[in-house]
């Protein structure tokens, strides 16, 4: 047992550790029909993780019972003895005696390890003992390979929908690709106005949109053709041969079809871009850029289904409106603020604000979603200059708020692209523009997965901004495909998990389980885990009660321009500098934000 607990202690690897302690089981017992540990799987079914020695019986009805009791006593030897002298198994084996024992869990039993040996059962409780000890050993195993198997699910399927995500749909087109006499297809199907559903009627009536589009094009599509979700609002369908386009039109016209969502019916419109490879791209990613310029031709003609061919997908609008961006990136004033509080939900103080940054095309007055013109900015070379503005505006709001506040002042956060990071200029002007402020006070910058897609590149410029004083946060966590190898060897402060994974945990308990593995994860790694997107008291009490510490989300506070967060914060201040008292326990009033109703 002191050799298991110095492996356990040295933290090796599950399936090595499994194999340790059934090779120990092994060599104390002696003389077996065999060890199996089995694992709980869905609806409580019993998996075989690893075996030694003979195989115990599968399907004799007595030793099935036999693993039942052994879980309902959770933690106690069950024994079975035949009622015949001996039992016939598998390669010979002759058992008079099977003793099977529950790993235990936090919320119930994770799986049975069982013997069978070649001699009657012992009537000395050491062996018993022995095995109730080896059981408690590999809680940690069967724990951690849990974990692993949730995450390892979450970066390939959207959780959301349930669908393949990005990543999933890279490697598999990749594969079909790769042959090159294949002849098939790709379909951007995007929800047009998918980020208005989201801003008019909430991000919960958004994402039930989204699940039923996902549910029509699973049960409408043609066999052989995978549905995958790709961006906020897009999926992806792959099929072999040439494209059918009236059926892709047909396809757009039911996901048209009004989605009920309570008392509402939603409505929205739904463009198709195409391409053909190898026609139209012989690697995943070009072929997928055309079927996008398809896409933003068929928005701009106002069609359905529009096939790529050269020259599609650039219309003037697009390129009109860019330069308007430029121009209002080098104006001061040309992107507004708002800041949305982090809270500490322990004790409900405002710890980090992240901005949030907003703009109006000058032409129509319209504010421009977010996500379009961060990708137009990306798009036309305009990352670095947009993150720039952001700065300078937050790095002014953290001077305000040090000179007002003091040490009370929350650090401000502001999201960084992968572009900035790899401009020196841009690196040496951060590092510049908060000499002022005290090191901490100084901004944290959000970075997305594909910032760490390549550790060697981003990892210099981290350092100079990390010596700096500026920490760093992963933004979006389970969103973007970035290995686990790239997160754990990027220096990092602290992630946060993407609010779609909280709002499929609201009614799946698999998204549920996924949400513990990755807070899970952060407290293996000692790091703080912030979940986005808490929108309903429900959702802030079950975070809650899985010991979640950091989140932010619409129900927690709405983003609020600078001049305003500062003088709500500086009454929160000082109204506990005066002694009142949060003695209704309402969250919100101490996080310096107005409860949300006030707030719409």
């Amino acid at each position: 047992m002191r050799h298991l607990d110095r492996r356990l202690g040295e933290g090796e690897e599950p399936n090595a550790f499994i194999d340790g302690v059934l090779g120990a089981a092994t060599g104390v017992l002696g003389a077996l029909g065999g060890v199996v540990l089995m694992r709980v799987g869905s609806e409580k079914r019993l998996r075989t993780v690893a075996t030694c020695g003979r195989r115990p019986p599968g399907g004799e009805r007595r030793w099935r019972a036999l693993l039942r009791e052994a879980l309902e006593r959770n933690g106690k030897v069950a024994t079975w003895r035949p009622r015949e002298e001996t039992v016939d198994m598998e390669g010979g084996s002759d058992p008079r005696c099977a003793l099977a024992v529950a790993v235990p869990g936090p919320e119930g039993p994770l799986g049975v390890l069982a013997v069978t040996l070649g001699y009657r059962c012992p009537g000395v409780r050491w062996i018993k003992e022995f095995l109730e000890g080896l059981s408690r050993r590999l809680e940690y195993a069967l724990e951690r390979q849990q974990v692993s198997e949730l995450l390892e699910y979450g970066q390939r399927y959207d959780p959301t929908t349930g669908l393949p995500n990005r990543g999933f749909l890279l490697q598999y087109l990749s594969r079909r690709m790769a042959a090159r006499a294949e002849r098939g297809w790709v379909a951007f199907v995007e929800i047009e106005d998918f980020t208005e559903i989201n801003d008019v009627w909430g991000y919960a009536v958004g994402d039930a949109v989204l699940r039923e589009a996902a549910r029509r094009l699973r049960e409408g599509r043609k066999r052989g053709i995978l549905v995958a979700r790709c961006g906020s609002g897009r999926f992806v369908l792959v099929g072999a041969g040439n494209p059918d386009l009236e059926w892709l039109g047909r396809m757009a016209a039911r996901l048209e079809y009004p989605v009920e969502v309570g008392d509402a019916a939603v409505h929205s419109r739904v463009r198709v871009g195409v391409a053909r490879f190898p026609a139209d791209g012989i690697e995943p990613q070009e072929l997928l850029r055309r079927a996008g310029r398809a896409l933003v031709e068929a928005r701009s003609r106002g069609e359905r289904v529009v096939p790529y061919h050269p020259g599609v997908g650039r219309p003037h609008s697009e390129r009109a409106r860019a330069e308007r961006l430029r121009a209002s990136l080098e104006h001061p004033d040309g992107i507004e603020l708002v800041y949305q509080p982090i809270v500490d939900l322990m004790d409900g103080r405002t710890v980090y604000i992240e901005a949030l940054a907003r703009w109006r095309d000058p032409i129509s007055g319209r504010p421009v979603p977010a996500s379009r013109f961060v990708a137009l900015a990306e798009r036309y070379g305009m990352a670095t200059m947009l993150d720039r503005a952001v700065l300078v505006q937050a790095t002014k709001l953290a001077h305000r708020a040090w000179s007002e506040l003091g040490e009370r002042a929350p650090r401000v956060a502001i999201n960084a692209t992968p572009e900035s990071l790899t401009d020196p200029e841009f690196v040496a002007f951060a590092t510049a523009s908060v000499q002022r402020l005290p090191p901490n006070k100084r901004p944290i910058l959000e970075l997305t997965e594909r910032s760490l897609l390549d550790p060697a590149t981003a990892q210099p410029a981290l350092a100079r901004l990390r010596e700096a004083g500026f920490q760093v946060f992963v933004d979006d966590l389970g969103s973007g495909y970035a290995s686990f190898a790239a997160l754990a060897l990027a220096e990092i402060d602290a992630f946060k998990v993407d609010r779609t994974l909280v709002l499929a945990a609201s009614e799946e308990e698999r998204a549920r389980a996924l949400l513990r593995g990755v807070v899970h994860l952060g407290r293996e790694l000692g790091l703080p885990v912030i979940v986005e997107g808490v929108e309903s008291e429900s959702q802030l009490n079950w975070l809650r009660s899985e010991g979640v510490r950091l989140a932010q989300g619409f129900y927690l506070g709405r983003p609020k321009d600078g001049l305003r967060l500062i003088a709500s914060l500086r009454s929160r201040v000082h109204g506990r500098d005066a002694g009142v008292s949060n003695v209704t326990g309402v969250l919100t009033l101490d996080t310096g934000y107005d409860p949300v109703w006030l707030d719409l």
